[in-house]
């Protein structure tokens, strides 16, 4: 794991430091039956930035803390994205937005229900018809719809 974070982690764009604290904090806060070393290692390739990493690391770390079954919230992504046209790190860009959207309502949301909304972003007819990034599809219809999670 570690050859393999370090290599990437060189070629983004930010602070390496923070990287690797960002990752050691999630691999210490996240037992490795939840989120083995090979997920962290999906989830930091996906994320941007530090910053994107570990708000991956909040909801699955808070879905964790409240559930017998802590790996469901890994196979809730991952079953997610596998389920859409989009990549994880599409995804991890529209969960960021997600996130920094709910802040700003002063809002919270539980992982799955997150994660259900945006399949129902993934499926839209805007994203079927004509390929749209999904964070602009999220976008779109938190502005339409709003968000009742």
């Amino acid at each position: 794991m570690k050859e393999v974070l370090e290599s990437a982690i060189k070629t983004k764009n930010s602070d390496e430091e923070l990287w690797y604290k960002s990752v050691e904090a999630a691999r210490q806060i996240i037992h490795t039956r939840d989120l083995s070393d090979d997920e962290l290692v999906k989830l930091a390739l996906s994320s941007e930035t530090p910053k994107s990493f570990n708000i991956l690391v909040k909801y699955i770390y808070k879905f964790t803390r409240s559930n017998p079954d802590g790996h469901k919230a890994i196979e809730i992504l991952f079953n997610s994205v596998d389920g859409s046209t989009y990549s994880l790190k599409e995804w991890t860009v529209a969960i960021e937005f997600f996130h920094h959207w709910l802040e700003k309502e002063e809002r919270v949301t539980s992982w799955p229900t997150m994660l259900g909304y945006l399949c129902c972003c993934s499926e839209s007819p805007e994203g079927i018809d004509v390929r749209h990034e999904l964070v602009d599809l999220l976008r779109d219809m938190l502005e339409t719809y709003g968000y009742d999670g």
